[in-house]
């Protein structure tokens, strides 16, 4: 099996050509020979097809970002955003379909530590934060605020770190974040006792949406950069999550977003999932239609 260099590295010196400047030459070398002292001390393989030396070899990059090249709508497979006459409540930009490459690097990002997907992730949302405008028209030319869906505490402990915010701080870190976008991370988990903390994975959509009902609050205090006042009173605000399955964890960040003055206009995932009637549901709305 053939060696594979570390995408973020390989492609920032090749893809544009041969850099003139030797101080540019010799930045790339000291990357590449950084990473790959890195990946002496902890060994690593692509979580998609197992090659050596890279947490997401060049070719399953090429692979992800296929996934992910065209956002789309995806509120109306969740029950949480839509009324019974299929009304939208809350419009959801997804980066990409909960499946194949995307759903196995965003499971390898949350549940196996695999940080350095976070990259990959980022730029990811951030084709999904860049057709925002067109597939939500009112956003067009609006400034935004993002705010992260929190992890639970289960979930910190477990994992070390919030996945959503590792994300967002990669796509900012890399220059990546929209003009006229900002990120506000003003949500945080309401403290329960052990016997009323259930995994939402394991639940029914009912189950899902008494489960998160009332688990969220706005931060008291997030650091000298961020004020909750004064950047989310008359906000147009964007909830940023991972996967959207029913949209109850969204729905109920923008209920919580809402009690203090902002305007929750939209949502944002990585990923959506198809519920296994979606299918079902659209052709008895289309036999409906016809039959009006």
């Amino acid at each position: 099996m053939s060696r594979g260099l570390p995408y973020g590295v390989q492609q920032g010196g090749r893809h544009r050509g041969a850099a003139r400047a030797w101080w540019v030459r010799g930045w790339l070398w000291w990357e590449l020979a950084w990473a790959e002292f890195l990946y002496l001390l902890m060994p690593s393989e692509c979580v998609l097809c197992g090659r050596d030396d890279a947490a997401l070899c060049r070719d399953c990059a090429r692979l992800l970002r296929r996934e992910c090249a065209t956002p789309y709508r995806a509120e109306t497979s969740a029950d949480a955003l839509m009324t019974a006459e299929e009304q939208v409540l809350l419009p959801v930009v997804a980066a990409g379909e909960y499946r194949d490459a995307l759903s196995a690097v965003v499971l390898a990002f949350k549940n196996h530590g695999r940080t350095q997907l976070g990259g990959s992730l980022g730029r990811c949302l951030a084709g999904g934060l860049a057709a925002l405008p067109q597939l939500v028209p009112e956003l067009a030319s609006a400034e935004l605020t993002l705010v992260p869906v929190p992890s639970t505490g289960t979930g910190w402990r477990r994992r070390g770190y919030d996945p959503v915010v590792l994300v967002l701080r990669s796509l900012e870190r890399e220059g990546r974040l929209p003009a006229g976008m900002n990120i506000c991370p003003a949500l945080a988990i309401k403290i329960r006792v052990p016997w009323r903390r259930l995994n939402q994975k394991g639940l029914g959509r009912a189950a899902r949406r008494r489960n998160v009902r009332n688990t969220m609050r706005l931060k008291r205090n997030l650091g000298s950069r961020f004020r909750p006042s004064a950047n989310l009173s008359g906000a147009l605000v964007v909830v940023v999550d991972d996967v959207l399955t029913t949209g109850s964890t969204v729905a109920e960040a923008a209920k919580t977003l809402e009690k203090s003055g902002a305007t929750v206009c939209a949502a944002i995932v990585l990923a959506a999932a198809r519920t296994p009637d979606q299918g079902s549901r659209q052709g008895s709305l289309q036999r409906r239609e016809e039959n009006i």
